[in-house]
């Protein structure tokens, strides 16, 4: 495979390219970023997220892996997050802890703003709920936000190496809009997906753009052993980049990328040994006391569910894969590469009892697959510009593709405020419900008007200082 030529597009128009456009454009995705984030953003440590707040905590205070002070510390919030394993004496965690290391920085200033009588407010409310002061939870949560702009900005200056910059622009901001990745940057901004996506945007990035340079690999390596600590199924990942190097026999290429991922993999299994008296274990299947893995027999369930399906809660990623299968004509290791990260992470989920993530919001175990579909969607998008010589039929191809990803963002907006509004308000079944059901809710058994009233009360600048139980 010859170099990327950072100035060459797969699918290049007849105009010239705007160099004021290209300069701004990430100015753009702060601005969208930022006001989503103010809309949003909820600081209140709760379900999933408790759990990595106590690795945090026990690496940043205790300088530890050790969660035995958090075990007592949160006692009145635990209900799953930690337990005791009788076996060995210690207290496990079926969530990785990677991220704690990420959002170090984030557990400092919480310290120092909590000497700050400025930063106590409704102390009582948020110790009753998350067992630690508004800082606690503020800081870690505007980390969140920093990382999700950085993951979006990778993917971004990914995509922008293969296609135009602003097919670019508009993947990474409509898949921003309309995948998972929103609603664990704001409303569950303590859980792992965001640490685990701007991980694997930086992946890609170096992937895209500096693969014929020998020391990436070690460097890719080395990201795809903290993703393993971040999220364990974010590992996979090594494996169509590891074959990637096996087909152009680049064998140095494929040591340094093994060298960097066992610097920091091989604490994994150490931890387990710890916490479980075993290396190799299912940590979900210790904890619940049967079995977690199974074959991929989920397949129909992770892709197409109303439950939580992949398809139907994200449509673009349909776009996106669309845009995989045209890229392999410009850059064909460069894309089966990819595609085969969204297979095995596919594979992966359906492989899962508990498939569908708990009380998420659509597929939220595949949201790390952001710069993939990003680039995805981009070479769709620059492909639709040049297609064609001119004529109704070239205008059809490219007014019809951004018709679709503009209706993608419309209803990836509308299913976040119909989730919003119906787990907020309907009491029976605050895990949420199918897609078509949660629409239906919304405008059948309640409004806009409503679920404004929720956003206020609970997400947003406006309800920082209580969001709600």
């Amino acid at each position: 495979m010859n170099p990327v030529n950072q100035n060459a597009r797969p699918f290049e128009t007849s105009h010239r390219r705007r160099p004021a456009l290209s300069a701004s454009i990430p100015w753009v995705i702060v601005v969208v970023l930022l006001a989503s984030f103010l809309a949003l953003d909820r600081p209140l440590i709760r379900s999933d997220g408790l759990a990595y707040f106590m690795w945090l905590q026990s690496v940043a205070r205790d300088h530890d892996l050790d969660l035995a002070n958090q075990a007592e510390h949160f006692a009145a919030v635990i209900s799953y997050q930690v337990f005791l394993n009788e076996e060995t004496g210690e207290y496990a965690s079926v969530f990785p802890y990677g991220s704690a290391f990420l959002y170090l920085p984030t557990y400092w200033l919480a310290s120092a703003a909590n000497k700050l009588p400025l930063f106590h407010v409704n102390d009582a409310y948020f110790t009753q709920y998350q067992g630690v002061a508004l800082p606690y939870s503020l800081f870690p949560m505007l980390g969140t936000n920093l990382l999700a702009l950085l993951a979006v900005v990778l993917a971004f200056f990914a995509a922008r190496k293969i296609s135009s910059p602003g097919a670019s622009l508009l993947s990474c901001l409509a898949l921003f809009l309309a995948t998972p990745l929103l609603y664990y940057s704001t409303i569950e901004p303590y859980m792992s997906h965001v640490s685990g996506t701007l991980l694997t945007a930086l992946l890609i990035y170096i992937l895209v753009g500096y693969r014929e340079h020998t020391p990436a690999w070690f460097f890719m390596g080395f990201i795809l052993g903290m993703a393993l600590l971040v999220r364990w199924q974010l590992a996979l990942y090594a494996v169509p980049i590891g074959l990637l190097a096996l087909a152009r026999r680049q064998w140095r290429e494929l040591l340094l990328l093994v060298a960097g991922f066992l610097l920091l993999a091989w604490h994994l299994p150490f931890s387990w040994l710890r916490m479980y008296g075993n290396p190799w274990v299912v940590p979900a299947a210790i904890q619940g006391q049967q079995a977690f893995l199974s074959g991929p027999i989920y397949v129909k369930e992770v892709l197409l569910s109303p439950e939580r399906g992949l398809f139907l809660w994200s449509p673009l990623v349909l776009l996106a894969l669309i845009g995989l299968l045209l890229l392999l004509k410009a850059e064909r290791g460069l894309a089966i590469t990819l595609a085969l990260m969204f297979l095995l992470q596919a594979v992966m989920n359906a492989s899962m009892y508990d498939w569908g993530g708990g009380w998420a919001f659509g597929m939220r175990r595949m949201t790390e697959l952001y710069p993939v579909w990003v680039i995805g969607l981009a070479t769709l998008v620059e492909a639709s510009a040049s297609f064609g010589r001119g004529g109704l039929w070239t205008k059809a191809v490219r007014w019809g593709t951004l018709s679709l990803v503009v209706l993608g963002i419309a209803f990836g907006l509308l299913l976040l405020l119909s989730h919003l509004n119906y787990v907020n308000t309907n009491v029976a079944h605050p895990e949420g419900s199918a897609l078509w059901e949660e629409i239906r809710y919304h405008f059948t058994e309640s409004n806009f008007r409503i679920t404004a009233q929720v956003i206020k009360e609970h997400y947003g600048i406006w309800a920082w200082a209580m969001p709600g139980p």
